[in-house]
């Protein structure tokens, strides 16, 4: 199956998942690139979706799933979630630009006690070769961003993202929606 027709089915996958009763939307913005995320929480585990779109680098969907430790996250200022993503990636680079990968990762997000509207998040994803098919040989996704929580139920962050994928066909590296950018999360 080529990539044209699995990321438009992977897409449409996570926006029926989360159209019945999604947690959280968040979406963020720069110059060249608009990402979306959505998650639906189900207790100790919950699935996200999401995609990006960069007018330069490409695109990419995601489906997953993760497992977050909840006794924590209320009486505590950390929250920690481990999980995979299956993601479906085309970069913007030559004709064998597209490939899929299962990516293994998680999140930490610390609130500070004395100022709990302000809270630091990151998260890392790695997919090795034995996870990546078609032209991947392998990839990986890091985000770092600063939040303030203005309402009860969103916040707003900035944050510094990467998407670096290791084409078989490319000689370098290709990092997509390297950058900063601006966003919104919000809680239903």
């Amino acid at each position: 199956m080529s990539m044209k027709k699995l990321l438009p089915i992977v897409l449409g996958a996570a926006i029926s998942m989360t159209a019945h009763a999604s947690d959280t939307v968040e979406g963020s913005l720069s110059n060249d690139a608009v990402k979306v995320d959505m998650s639906l929480d189900q207790g100790k585990y919950f699935f996200d979706a999401g995609g990006m779109y960069h007018t330069d680098d490409g695109k990419y969907g995601y489906i997953g799933a993760h497992i977050e430790d909840i006794d924590t996250a209320k009486d505590y200022p950390v929250q920690i979630g481990l999980g995979m993503r299956l993601m479906a990636i085309d970069t913007e680079y030559d004709v064998d630009n597209a490939g899929m990968a299962i990516a293994l990762g998680g999140f930490y997000r610390y609130t500070f006690p004395k100022a709990n509207r302000f809270s630091v998040l990151g998260s890392l994803y790695y997919s090795p070769k034995v996870l990546s098919f078609q032209n991947i040989d392998s990839m990986y996704q890091a985000e770092i961003r600063g939040e303030y929580r203005t309402l009860r139920n969103a916040r707003v962050f900035l944050r510094y993202g990467l998407t670096s994928v290791d084409l078989e066909s490319y000689r370098d590296d290709v990092d997509m929606n390297k950058g900063v950018a601006i966003g919104v999360s919000a809680t239903f």
